[in-house]
C-alpha cells in the first residue's frame, strides 16, 4: 500500500491518495481512495472523480506532473501488465509552485532538506526524500498549492548537511523553479534591530544610509536583489554607511548586515 499526500486542487491543503492490494470485490473495503482535505481538519471521499473505477490490485504509486500544468498527477503500478495514469483534470484558478533543490556542498539532488513556503499568511512545509512509498519515487519537484495568493512571500530552505538556512523572497507563482544551494539570502541568529537604523526607507533616489550604535564595531554589508542574487558587498568600521542603488532598477532589495560576532539581520530596502 502507498499513500502519498498531494494538493490535487492547489488550494493550500494537502489531500491523500491511497492505493492498496484489494480489487474492490470485498464488501466494505476500497481498492483505492482519494481523500479530499476540506481545510477544517476533516477529509471526505468525493463521489465523482473516477477512482471508483479502480478495480485492480495496486502495490505502489508516484506523484508527478506529466503535462507540466502545475497539477499533480498519479501513476499507479498494478499487479497486471496495465498500470494506471490518473491525470489531474481539476479546473480552477488556484495558484501553485513547483520547487526542486540542487545541492552544491551536499548531495547534488538536494535530498534530505526542509522547505518552508509562506503565502497568504499560511506556512507549508515540504521535505525532500529519495523514496516516499513502497516501490515508488515521486517527482524531484515538490508541489505547493497556494490558493488565490498572488505572490509567495518567501521560500526558506534548511540544508540538512550544514544546518544553513537560505531564503528567497517575493516569488511569482505558477512556475517551476530550481533552488541551487548558495543562491538565497543566508540566515543565522539575528542582530538586534536596535543596533542600527536604515533610512530613508522607502527611498526615492536610491540612496540609503545605515547608522550604527557605538557598540556595533566591524560590519560586513551585502546587497541582494529580490531573487537573492548578490549585487555587491563591502566592509566598514565607521558608525555610518552610505549605499547607492540609484543605478539599479526601482523595486525591492535586501541588505544583510553582519556584525563582528557573525550575527546578522536582513532588512528590506524599497527603491522607488
Amino acid at each position: 500500500m502507498t499513500d502519498p499526500f498531494l494538493d490535487a486542487d492547489n488550494d493550500g491543503f494537502e489531500d491523500l491518495y491511497v492505493s492498496g492490494s484489494l480489487d474492490g470485490s470485498n464488501d466494505g473495503f476500497l481498492p483505492s481512495a482519494f481523500y479530499h482535505n476540506q481545510g477544517n481538519e476533516t477529509f471526505t471521499i468525493p463521489s465523482n472523480i473516477g477512482f471508483a473505477n479502480d478495480t485492480r490490485e495496486s502495490y505502489s504509486n508516484a506523484i508527478g506532473d506529466i503535462n507540466n500544468d502545475g497539477k499533480p498527477d498519479i501513476v499507479v503500478s498494478n499487479d497486471t501488465d496495465h498500470n494506471f495514469l490518473w491525470k489531474n483534470t481539476t479546473v480552477n484558478s488556484n495558484n501553485w509552485l513547483k520547487i526542486k533543490l540542487a545541492g552544491v556542498n551536499g548531495n547534488k539532488d538536494g535530498i534530505g532538506n526542509k522547505i518552508e513556503i509562506h503565502a497568504n499568511g499560511q506556512s507549508q512545509y515540504r521535505y525532500t526524500a529519495c523514496g516516499e512509498g513502497y516501490l515508488g519515487q515521486n517527482s524531484s519537484y515538490k508541489f505547493v498549492g497556494i490558493g488565490n495568493a498572488a505572490i509567495i512571500d518567501y521560500i526558506k530552505v534548511t540544508w540538512n548537511h550544514s544546518g544553513q538556512v537560505e531564503t528567497l523572497y517575493n516569488i511569482t507563482p505558477n512556475q517551476a523553479i530550481t533552488i541551487r544551494e548558495g543562491s538565497g539570502v543566508l540566515g543565522t541568529p539575528d542582530v538586534a534591530s536596535s543596533d542600527f537604523t536604515v533610512f530613508p526607507n522607502p527611498g526615492s533616489e536610491g540612496i540609503f544610509a545605515i547608522r550604527f550604535n557605538e557598540e556595533f564595531s566591524k560590519k560586513h554589508i551585502q546587497i541582494f536583489d529580490i531573487s537573492g542574487r548578490l549585487l555587491f558587498s563591502f566592509e566598514k568600521n565607521t558608525q555610518s554607511v552610505r549605499m547607492d542603488l540609484s543605478s539599479y532598477a526601482k523595486g525591492v532589495y535586501f541588505v544583510k548586515i553582519t556584525s563582528h560576532t557573525n550575527l546578522y539581520k536582513v532588512v528590506k530596502l524599497i527603491h522607488r
